[in-house]
């Protein structure tokens, strides 16, 4: 049975870690799965994972360390790993690894193109602002550069590091042709002899699920301030809080942000917000919910979104991607796309939603059909599919 790999900093965490899971789980039963993990979270493992993967511990707490590189490129030689896959953030050394290891290599992009550009602004401007500091928040707005001037120098920080990690991979692969045409320009790829391949992100959709839900609006992600900003939901859910006492907001997730968030809730006086916690498998949350709300700044595709339409919850989402702007459509009949970030946009279409059990009901039958583009089977198919193309296939590949 041939071997491939994929490479973590932390498993399980997030969307990303969920897509692995789904692909290797899709993929184990033809291939043998390794993973390597700097911190693997094993009191939150599931046991697909368990079963279906074998992992291997990087040795330094450092995941970009050089010591983890040498230590990937021996165990892909020891072990006879024919395909690496590096989802989410590609290793610093991975010049070292591509010149140490005769396979080819596949780096698995999450998010958008260039996403890193707002996170570093966004991530700068929260440390200062999470300091407290009334001299040093003026001190960020009156002295720093000018934003054009910012995001042009993190544009040609990162568009070298794309054009790297281009370089010494095999294939580059994103969530939607939008991001494909986008990563072709940057790194200055023609599209006859591109690298770059587009793989929608698989999902397992329930059976069937009760269309009758209860009077909850859900969040469902990572609870951190640069690109989920839950804090944009909370304000939103303070503006309608009162009309709706009947209904209840729940935050499932968990993050560096979640003691702020619940000291916000109590600011605010809102009586009816969950925290939930962390949930590897959020279904039962799904299975209840009416309304998915996503308020981030920037996301590669949102994986909670295509998994609240596969289990009927309507999503809805700032437009912040093309992505999310896939996912949700443009004609309002599987889901509700905001411009961003019009807050009272949003807290508006949140309201008229909650009002409107009917519209909700008739959104479900198309979200059902919307989803099968991202079945497991056909997506993990395409996965068999780029394998083969790049030299790796098994026999008994379906």
């Amino acid at each position: 049975m041939k071997k491939i790999a994929f490479i973590h900093e932390a498993y399980p965490l997030g969307g990303a870690e969920r897509v692995t899971s789904l692909v290797a789980g899709y993929l184990s039963g033809d291939f043998e799965i390794f993973l390597f993990v700097g911190q693997l979270n094993e009191e939150i493992l599931g046991e697909q994972d368990r079963r279906d993967i074998r992992f291997l511990q990087l040795p330094d707490s450092d995941f970009q360390s050089e010591a983890n590189a040498a230590y990937v490129a021996e165990r892909i030689r020891e072990l006879g790993i024919e395909c690496l896959i590096i989802p989410v953030t590609p290793p610093k050394h991975l010049k070292y690894i591509r010149e140490h290891v005769d396979c080819p290599i596949v780096f698995h992009h999450h998010s958008m193109p260039l996403w890193e550009v707002q996170n570093k602004l966004i991530v700068s401007e929260a440390r200062v602002r999470r300091s407290g500091s009334w001299p040093k928040l003026l001190e960020w707005y009156l002295l720093r550069k000018p934003k054009e001037q910012l995001l042009g120098l993190y544009t040609r920080k990162y568009g070298r590091q794309y054009r790297f990690v281009y370089r010494n991979t095999d294939r580059f692969v994103v969530l939607c042709e939008e991001y494909a045409r986008q990563i072709e320009r940057l790194v200055g790829a023609g599209r006859t002899d591109s690298k770059v391949r587009v793989m929608t992100n698989p999902l397992v959709a329930p059976d069937a699920y009760d269309p009758d839900k209860r009077k909850e609006v859900l969040f469902v992600g990572r609870m951190t301030y640069a690109d989920k900003r839950a804090d944009r939901l909370l304000d939103i859910w303070a503006r309608i809080e009162p009309e709706f006492p009947d209904w209840e907001l729940k935050m499932v997730g968990d993050g560096t942000e979640r003691e702020l968030l619940e000291a916000q809730a109590r600011r605010l006086g809102l009586s009816r917000v969950r925290f939930c916690g962390y949930a590897a498998d959020p279904s039962e949350h799904y299975r209840t919910a009416a309304i998915l709300c996503m308020t981030s700044t920037f996301e590669g595709w949102g994986l909670v979104l295509a998994e609240a339409q596969a289990a009927g919850v309507v999503p809805m989402a700032f437009g912040c991607s093309a992505g999310v702007r896939e996912i949700l459509g443009d004609d309002g009949s599987a889901g509700v796309v905001v411009p961003p970030f019009d807050m009272a946009r949003y807290a508006s279409e949140l309201a008229a939603l909650m009002r409107d059990g009917e519209r909700r009901r008739t959104m479900q039958e198309s979200m059902r059909r919307k989803i099968e583009a991202y079945s497991l089977a056909r997506i993990g198919r395409r996965w068999v599919d780029l394998l083969e193309e790049i030299g790796i296939s098994s026999q008994n590949a379906r």
